[in-house]
């Protein structure tokens, strides 16, 4: 079997196919089969006020595509102009890192993106308590 195999807690949500589910009273694990799913823990979500950095910018608009509030015409562009700025800052830390990212976001793995997203979201915030200016949200 293979699949995404989503394992819930008690009351969790998730959104797949911007439908929004949430699990019963008792831990479950859920395999979403289909390999083109878009899939969202809730838990993962970003709130807008918390898109206060250009990772996180490239995160909630992968999110938002997940959720359908967003189509892929009309910023798939812009999230890989984005990409491209953060190849340029990462670049020194690990060459392969945002070019991984746009591999999956070229194939519409959004959910692995967002994945891989949090562990840059973590590089950033190191990047900026290390004193590094912070970049304009744009």
């Amino acid at each position: 079997m293979s699949g995404l195999v989503l394992k819930l807690a008690p009351g969790e949500r998730v959104v797949i196919n911007g439908a929004l589910l949430e699990n019963g009273d008792k831990p479950s694990s859920l395999r979403v089969a289909d390999g083109n799913a878009r899939v969202l823990r809730c838990r993962d979500a970003l709130k807008p006020d918390e898109v206060n950095t250009p990772v996180k910018q490239v995160y909630y608009a992968i999110q938002l595509l997940i959720t359908g509030d967003l189509k892929e015409d009309d910023v798939l562009p812009a999230i890989r102009k984005e990409c491209d700025s953060l190849e340029d800052v990462f670049e020194t830390v690990n060459p392969k890192m945002i070019r991984v990212l746009k591999d999956m976001i070229d194939r519409g793995n959004y959910y692995s993106a967002l994945c891989h997203l949090r562990q840059v979201l973590v590089l950033e915030a190191e990047l900026f308590a290390h004193g590094a200016p912070k970049a304009k949200v744009a």
